[in-house]
């Protein structure tokens, strides 16, 4: 009988794992694990950051794996040539970061450093109303992008006549302020712009 309880409780086990689905909205992607550098599992560390060098800042990493997201430990990580070389600490040879692949590299949320209340992360944005200097709302912040000269805000209008309105989000010129509270951003632009 004993055994049969140990065979139960080890299939609810799997069960439970292959039903464990992780709230990725608790964490935030950071970085990629790039191309290999060197033989001793070394690899350049891709930075979705502002600054690169904000990931320096961070005590804990996660990578999903197929069961759950898990803490990830770095052996290093530094600049070199204006890239990120980083190793991890159980990896010490080139096939096996082949091997461990190109991983999205994620933070906890509830780490990230508090910003001023006129300040906010970019998925942080998101879902906001945006309301310009005459009072019309002019619909709601669908994502953040970069197509390369500025960071522009991408409006889905409440007019549904009107296609996605662009923003580039220039502070206090465009952006005038950011009110997390009321879930709202001011801007100086106009729906026809």
């Amino acid at each position: 009988q004993k055994r049969h309880q140990q065979k139960s409780l080890k299939k609810n086990l799997q069960m439970m794992r292959r039903n464990n689905s992780v709230d990725l909205s608790l964490f935030l992607l950071i970085a990629k694990i790039g191309k290999t550098r060197g033989l001793k599992g070394e690899f350049f560390l891709r930075s979705y950051a502002q600054n690169p060098e904000t990931l320096f800042s961070f005590k804990k990493f996660y990578a999903l794996s197929t069961l759950a997201m898990e803490e990830v430990h770095f052996e290093f990580m530094r600049v070199s040539n204006s890239n990120i070389v980083a190793k991890l600490k159980s990896i010490n040879e080139i096939d096996e970061i082949k091997a461990y692949g190109q991983r999205d590299i994620f933070v906890l949320k509830s780490e990230l450093p508090k910003l001023d209340d006129n300040e906010a992360y970019w998925f942080e944005l998101e879902g906001m109303l945006v309301t310009n200097l005459e009072g019309q709302h002019l619909g709601h912040i669908q994502g953040v992008n970069n197509f390369g000269a500025s960071d522009v805000l991408e409006i889905k209008p409440l007019n549904k006549k009107i296609k996605n309105i662009l923003i580039p989000f220039i502070k206090n010129r465009v952006i005038i302020s950011i009110d997390k509270s009321n879930n709202s951003i001011l801007v100086d632009w106009q729906e026809d712009y």
